[in-house]
């Protein structure tokens, strides 16, 4: 049964007064809060047969996503697990984020350069769409939980490159129906990884448009920067794309004592030049760089609200009253109190609630009348 904290008053014309009883209670109390979920695309393979080599574990280290959608997902194991097996792809996650990290990786035939989802929170269903344009890859795609009460839907993508602009609408085109097809109206939803575009805007980003924001541009630094993510920097290859729904949530990227209202293009070379490479330890200056390692991580951070219940207690308030009608009363800010009203002590009825932000709360007896009334408040 939940705790109550009761106070009991009479009334009189004159105004109230207290003749009851007080007494402090522990209850549960619901609050919220936005917990902030950052969201990598990442094509960071590097050497000469596409797997996950140091620098690019390192970046992903230093950059501490929640969730990562990942390209080339490959990885040569160690300690006798086999390359690219679901053994060292799993020593892989949980060596480079932490044991209580999961993910999917496509593992149809063929697939020798596949796409994935890494999550801090459980994935709840997963799978992959066809590419109709490549048979080394396909659209993965998988329902994360993350906190709060929606889920989120993240899509890992790696469009053709050598097919040209006209391969990749197709692409395109392909993935939105997909999209709209098989997630739910009003889902929220993100697209992220390799789209291999000349520009921003190609028709496959265009027609993407229509159901993802790329608005605001991320950038390698806190102010203007370069948005370009190949490894020359002069092409925009990867992209974070939120959801409409999703988008109005984004918050800046906090890293050390920087802020990136944007989000993230993060190349190593230029931390390193700016000062605040130690921000992303372990990734090292040239890990951007490195041979074979053609694109720059992008980030971009999202708030999700969640309640919390926490137990708190709720001690005697201190009480006043303002004649003719007024009750003040100091007590825990944040929670609401009702008060209700009763002619005998026997019968009650809730006459009002009063809300307050801070530790004063006031409840006004909008018929306070010449006859004896009681009322009490309480938190329940």
């Amino acid at each position: 049964m939940p705790a109550r904290l009761q106070l009991v008053f009479v009334g009189i014309s004159l105004g109230l007064f207290a003749v009851g009883r007080s007494s402090a209670a522990t209850v549960p109390v619901v609050t919220s809060s936005n917990v902030t979920v950052r969201v990598m695309a990442a094509n960071l393979s590097s050497g000469n047969f596409q797997r996950y080599e140091p620098p690019g574990l390192r970046i992903l280290q230093g950059l501490r996503p929640d969730i990562v959608a990942i390209q080339e997902f490959n990885y040569a194991g160690t300690n006798g697990t086999g390359t690219d097996t679901p053994e060292a792809i799993r020593e892989m996650v949980h060596a480079t984020f932490g044991t209580n990290f999961t993910h999917f990786r496509e593992t149809n035939a063929g697939y020798n350069i596949p796409n994935g989802i890494i999550s801090r929170w459980p994935i709840r269903s997963a799978g992959s769409w066809d590419d109709p344009q490549l048979n080394n890859r396909g659209f993965a795609w998988a329902l994360v939980d993350v906190p709060g009460t929606n889920d989120l839907y993240v899509v890992s993508v790696h469009l053709h490159n050598a097919g040209g602009a006209s391969s990749r609408a197709l692409e395109a085109a392909a993935l939105k129906s997909a999209i709209q097809t098989n997630f739910p109206p009003g889902a929220s939803f993100l697209i992220a990884g390799d789209f291999n575009a000349d520009s921003r805007t190609e028709a496959a980003l265009m027609n993407l448009a229509t159901i993802v924001r790329d608005s605001p541009v991320p950038a390698d630094a806190v102010a203007g920067g370069d948005s370009d993510t190949s490894q020359n920097r002069n092409n925009p290859y990867d992209y974070v794309l939120p959801s409409f729904n999703l988008a109005s949530n984004q918050t800046a990227t906090v890293l050390g004592a920087l802020s990136f209202s944007r989000g993230l293009v993060f190349d190593s070379r230029v931390a390193n030049t700016g000062g605040w490479l130690n921000a992303v330890s372990p990734a090292q200056a040239g890990d951007s760089g490195v041979s074979m390692m053609q694109h720059m991580g992008v980030v971009k951070d999202f708030l999700f609200r969640v309640s919390v219940t926490n137990f708190v207690t709720v001690p005697p308030p201190r009480l006043a009253w303002q004649p003719p009608n007024r009750v003040r009363w100091l007590g825990v800010s944040n929670l609401t109190y009702t008060v209700q009203a009763s002619p005998d002590l026997g019968n009650w009825a809730n006459v009002g609630a009063v809300f307050s932000s801070t530790t004063n709360f006031v409840f006004t007896n909008s018929s306070p009348g010449l006859a004896r009334r009681y009322l009490r408040v309480t938190y329940q």
